[in-house]
């Protein structure tokens, strides 16, 4: 009884260690050619800081689409940015980057009464 218990715990070790081997260096999973649009959401609201970021660089805003397009799809990007700058407060983010968000939600047409005042704020 003990000799086929042993012979069995040795058994699923072996097992458990080839598999381990097998799929972390032999022939890992490897994911690519993904395309933005399943990206998680917090990356998702990086891109979209990173596209107000641009935007308050060059004042872009078909670059600004372009950079967005991908992850979003051809929906109006207006009130999902906007969303973000709502969030951004909400979350007690810095000024300058509530700003940014809000004047890139302004330019493609989507104003916010909370957002709003940091409109005015310099650059």
């Amino acid at each position: 009884m003990i000799r086929r218990l042993l012979v069995a715990f040795i058994g699923l070790a072996l097992g458990v260690g080839i598999g381990l081997f097998v799929g972390w260096f032999a022939w890992p999973a490897s994911f690519t050619g993904a395309p933005p649009s399943v990206l998680a959401p917090g990356w998702k609201n990086e891109a979209i800081w990173m596209a107000a970021q641009a935007y308050a660089y060059d004042g872009d805003l078909e670059a600004a689409s372009g950079r967005l397009a991908p992850v979003f799809g051809s929906v109006d990007l207006g009130p999902i940015v906007r969303e973000r700058a709502e969030k951004a407060i909400d979350e007690g983010l810095p000024p300058d980057e509530i700003a940014r968000l809000a004047r890139l939600a302004a330019a493609y047409g989507a104003r916010s009464p909370r957002a709003d005042p940091f409109l005015n704020r310099a650059p």
